[in-house]
């Protein structure tokens, strides 16, 4: 059973979508929100698996809602904006509702969000980083479940297959990307490959130990991530 939220600070609105969600079956609504703010505290209250979220909302906008939140849940975007911001929409990969809309476009929008999210998590980092070279912010996974966590809090990343386990003071995440398109992401000046597999945090390096042949950076959480002899000048530099 999924757990719905929708947020629409139109009662009309709010009515429409309840009806729509109460035909489905699988689909629980768990509440409404009227604005941007409260839109924010319940979903971290109520941790929906999908939100119906308007653009324009009191408070703030249902992008700024987004890039509020520390858990992602699924998407599906309303407005009643006209052709030129649906393609806007459109450009971010993203599903929404027209307003003024029926059953069918409802439910076709239900349909290719919920087996397709990974458009909602390329546009919340996008969001993330809007305005900025590097995101101060990364969505990462926890088990089934997306966070957003500081990039200054990172002590590394190590590759894993297509993906990225990263490493934070007491807790290992997820990326699902590998470590060079992680590392596009991050700040350079912070962010240094030390090994094809690994990429570190510097702020967070204390020592480089040399045991027998094989070099180690030793960081703020006693962690000990291999340093090559390729990446080894570089890094050296750097720590200088």
């Amino acid at each position: 059973m999924k757990r719905v939220l929708l947020v629409d600070d139109e009662p009309d609105a709010r009515l429409l979508l309840r009806q729509y969600v109460g035909q489905e079956p699988g689909y629980e609504l768990v509440g409404e929100a009227r604005d941007g703010p409260e839109a924010v505290r319940a979903i971290h209250t109520l941790r929906p698996d999908l939100v119906f979220l308007d653009i324009q909302l009191p408070g703030c906008s249902g992008f700024e809602v987004l890039a509020r939140l520390e858990q992602l849940p699924q998407v599906v975007f309303s407005t009643a904006y006209d052709a030129h911001a649906i393609e806007a929409f459109a450009f971010h990969a993203l599903d929404y509702l027209l307003k003024p809309y029926g059953r069918a476009r409802f439910q076709q929008a239900l349909a290719r969000v919920v087996h397709d999210d990974a458009r909602v998590e390329a546009l919340a980092q996008r969001l993330l980083q809007a305005g900025a070279p590097y995101a101060p912010r990364v969505i990462l996974h926890k088990g089934a479940r997306r966070v957003v966590v500081d990039a200054s809090s990172i002590r590394y990343a190590e590759a894993y297959g297509d993906y990225c386990k990263v490493y934070r003071q007491h807790e290992q995440l997820l990326a699902l990307s590998g470590i060079s398109e992680l590392a596009l992401k991050l700040d350079p000046t912070l962010f240094c490959r030390v090994h094809r597999s690994y990429l570190v945090n510097l702020t967070h390096a204390q020592e480089l130990v040399r045991t027998g042949r094989r070099c180690y950076l030793v960081l703020d959480n006693q962690a000990r991530v291999r340093v090559s002899d390729s990446y080894l000048p570089a890094l050296q530099r750097l720590l200088l």
